[in-house]
């Protein structure tokens, strides 16, 4: 499983069953999550700017197709704290972020699937 992975099902686990627009987790509760399930560090500028819809993709100067994340996976709010993205989001969304908003089911393990399923039936669209 990709550490992309990994911090949308630390947010998602952290949020959910909630789906209010206005719930967010500070980065802190982030890394903390995905230290207590997965055992692993992540890089800050993952959930700084890899992951959120606003961040324009950091992508290879000499070959723009390449480089950088074109997921969509958090939405930053006031004071650095995050949530996951929902469809109304996507007014705000950066220079080539068009990739996923959540994990695909098959790339994560079995655990966890029911939260995409939860992103997928309720969230992502409330």
């Amino acid at each position: 499983m990709t550490k992309m992975n990994m911090v949308w099902i630390a947010v998602a686990s952290l949020l959910h069953p909630k789906i209010e627009s206005n719930l967010f987790v500070r980065k802190p509760e982030i890394e903390s999550k995905v230290r207590e399930l997965f055992n692993v560090t992540i890089t800050p500028v993952m959930i700084d700017k890899h992951l959120v819809n606003s961040e324009d993709r950091q992508a290879d100067p000499n070959n723009p197709s390449r480089g950088g994340s074109r997921n969509r996976y958090l939405v930053r709010g006031a004071y650095d704290n995050f949530r996951l993205y929902k469809q109304s989001d996507s007014e705000s969304d950066a220079w080539d972020k068009t990739g996923p908003t959540c994990p695909d089911s098959k790339s994560i393990d079995p655990e966890y699937e029911y939260l995409v399923t939860w992103y997928e039936r309720m969230y992502v669209n409330s």
